[in-house]
């Protein structure tokens, strides 16, 4: 899923954690957790748990203490991050893959997978192995801001004046960027294609919603610092370079067209495996 980050200071700095800071993105995910019923006593995955954020959310909902949450995350960074967030005892950290899930974890009753799903190449793998570990009647619950149907309306144009400009600022420092295929990371699916994705794998009861949200200039600046997301947005540039190139990008885009925020569609997504 993207360059091998083989130098552990350099993961530091490529991680999502500045993004997960925004009170948007809490907005979002807290929503999504909310309305999956999760009660005391279940066995929760949060997949692709990144820094913590999310699994502070469900442990939230856990007041006694009771049943467990596994934080799943492939990026030992990140996973350190949330073991320095989370001391909880009922917390379990697990590194791997979400293609390795059933594998990681026994049997839950319920898996939180925020914003990570448009970076699966396989995203029916994926599911499938989401489904195993599930439970009969358990729940999956996922989001994502990389769908089609994310930019409202009129919006669509600043993020391809944000790359133009990211662009020449490479140019102009001799680096050429080569815009091929879209890369794991900026292959997008429609919520009737998720559903449909879902159905086959054998989810029932699925329900989509769309929430939409105000993105600070600020955070597409953070966002720039995260690497799959450079990876997507500036394929094969090296990261540092990538990522002040973006983030010029974005300031340069953004006082063309004189806004500071962003209307930003999110879409959830809830799934119940068969009881």
């Amino acid at each position: 899923m993207g360059q091998v980050i083989s130098d552990p200071s350099e993961a530091q700095v490529f991680s999502f954690a500045k993004f997960a800071r925004h009170a948007f993105f809490t907005q979002v995910n807290q929503w999504l957790v909310e309305h999956l019923g999760i009660e005391e006593g279940w066995s929760v995955v949060d997949l692709a748990c990144g820094p913590g954020a999310v699994t502070e959310l469900i442990l939230q909902l856990k007041k006694s203490g009771q049943g467990l949450i596994y934080a799943v995350d492939q990026s030992l960074t990140e996973l350190n991050k949330a073991r320095q967030r989370i001391t909880s005892k009922i917390v379990q950290f697990v590194c791997g893959s979400a293609e390795q899930l059933s594998r990681l974890v026994p049997k839950v009753d319920a898996v939180v997978f925020c914003n990570a799903i448009h970076l699966i190449e396989d995203k029916r793998a994926v599911l499938e192995e989401i489904f195993k570990v599930l439970r009969p009647g358990g729940v999956l619950g996922f989001n994502t801001t990389f769908f089609h149907g994310a930019y409202p309306e009129g919006t669509a144009s600043f993020y391809k004046l944000w790359v133009l400009r990211a662009i020449q600022r490479l140019r102009s420092q001799g680096i050429t960027v080569i815009r091929q295929a879209k890369t794991t990371a900026m292959q997008w699916l429609s919520p009737q294609e998720f559903s449909s994705l879902l159905e086959t794998v054998g989810f029932r009861n699925i329900q989509y919603f769309t929430m939409t949200v105000d993105l600070p200039i600020e955070s597409l600046e953070d966002i720039s610092e995260f690497s799959m997301f450079i990876e997507g947005a500036l394929p094969g540039v090296p990261l540092p370079i990538a990522s002040q190139a973006l983030k010029e990008g974005v300031r340069a885009a953004a006082q063309e067209r004189g806004i500071s925020s962003l209307p930003r569609n999110w879409l959830q997504v809830i799934a119940q495996a068969p009881a």
